[in-house]
């Protein structure tokens, strides 16, 4: 029998993290993603100043630095008449005052090469989970589908399904969710960048009356969303890439002949985030992180830090009582997954809540026909220090906690 001392299912930010904390603390961990590889395109990648330390004090700072990226050092909201910054991150961290923006499968591509460099970690692309292990009322593993076709089955004292905002485990695992609404839909593209290219702010919303398009730096590319109320995808079809292509254009004349490629609706891609919670991210030998427990709207670019500082916590956590069959006893793990949840679940509701307000904010004023942001957005672009004060709130809300000596006192082996 394939035994583990942990499975964790979903590949993405929070899943990997967790597996490379797992696996350098010492424990035998499974890693199960359902994708034959990382290519995510119009996902999280936007890494706060707050996680980039975290990086730091694991030593895979540099690593990330030296993969293609940009840099965001404030949220800039522009009007056809004005630029507020808004949220300005020079101040949110000492050596990195600014969010990192790294295309997601280099940042999977990192940690599970670097978790790979540990004998405990195993990954498993192209597994598919098709079914909970139970016995005597606890998850103790999952049956799955391998890429060969064939059905395979690991078992574990804990599986954590960290598997996104369509989870497979959350579904298998019978938890009730709650929708509490978005006001947003964005549809997504994106073209090259180029050296001549003004810089911006690396977060920048660009607003006209009745519409509205988000810029994002990338290293190579500008990921470009246009912004609908949620519900108005049909009317957008309907419209086709006419109203997306003439508002870049307006906004950004500098793209250019890069938009002559934007020709068809089907050139975009919707990313459509319902805000969702659970009552309970936790059942006996089952824990749900990341997306899996509490979906994240695209809206402030804090869902994947947030996975990621769930996922921090857990290995804090998981890695020593994982150590061994004893410490590893269901009442243990019963009191430490709650704890767990309580801890996040602190942060999520949070931010859960702090976005339905902007979403409701921002696409009621989308349909006044008002571009302008709210008053407390003018003020902080108008004072600096509010303006400072909001870039290290804004970083700094995701609460992640420093790595303990469990991980910490296994550096990799190189």
């Amino acid at each position: 029998m394939d035994e583990q001392d942990c499975v964790v299912v979903g590949g993405g930010p929070g899943g990997a993290v967790l597996a490379y904390l797992l696996a350098r603390a010492g424990r035998r961990v499974t890693l199960l993603e359902a994708r034959s590889d990382f290519a995510r395109r119009f996902r999280g990648d936007s890494l706060a100043p707050a996680v980039m330390d975290w990086l730091d004090a694991l030593g895979l700072a540099d690593d990330v630095l030296a993969r293609p990226h940009a840099t965001a050092d404030a949220f800039t909201w522009h009007t056809p008449t004005a630029a507020y910054r808004v949220a300005d991150f020079s101040r949110a961290s000492a050596r990195f005052p600014h969010y990192v923006l790294l295309p997601q499968p280099e940042f999977l591509g990192l940690l599970t090469g670097r978790a790979a460099e540990y004998p405990g970690f195993r990954l498993e692309m192209s597994a598919r989970v098709t079914e909970l292990v139970e016995s005597d009322g606890r998850v103790c593993g999952v049956r799955y589908r391998a890429a060969d076709g064939g059905t395979r089955e690991v078992r574990a004292p804990l599986v954590v399904g960290v598997d996104g905002r369509f989870s497979q485990v959350r579904r298998l695992g019978g938890f009730e969710t709650e929708e509490l609404g978005a006001g947003l839909d964005i549809l997504w593209f994106e073209v090259p960048r180029r050296a001549e290219d003004p810089p911006l702010s690396g977060l920048d919303y660009f607003a006209v009356p009745g519409a509205a398009i988000v810029a994002l730096g990338q290293g190579a590319t500008w990921q470009l969303g246009y912004v609908i109320p949620t519900g108005t995808v049909a009317q957008a079809r309907e419209a086709g890439v006419g109203p997306v292509v003439a508002l870049a254009r307006d906004r950004m004349p500098w793209l250019g002949d890069r938009l002559d490629a934007l020709t068809a609706f089907t050139d975009l891609t919707l990313l459509n985030v319902p805000i969702t919670r659970l009552p309970s991210w936790y059942r006996p030998g089952l824990l749900l992180l990341g997306d899996a427990a509490h979906v994240i709207s695209p809206v402030g670019g804090n869902g994947i830090n947030i996975a990621i500082a769930d996922a921090a916590d857990a290995g804090n956590t998981l890695a020593p009582l994982l150590a061994n069959r004893s410490s590893a006893a269901p009442a243990a793990l019963d009191a430490a997954c709650r704890e767990i949840e309580a801890r996040r679940r602190a942060v999520s509701d949070v931010e859960q809540r702090s976005q339905v307000r902007a979403e409701r904010g921002s696409a009621g004023r989308i349909e006044r026909g008002d571009p302008s942001p709210v008053w407390i957005l003018r003020l902080a672009a108008a004072v600096p220090p509010i303006a400072r004060a909001f870039g290290r709130r804004s970083a700094s809300a995701i609460a992640i906690p420093p790595p303990t000596p469990a991980v910490l006192g296994a550096p990799a082996p190189r």
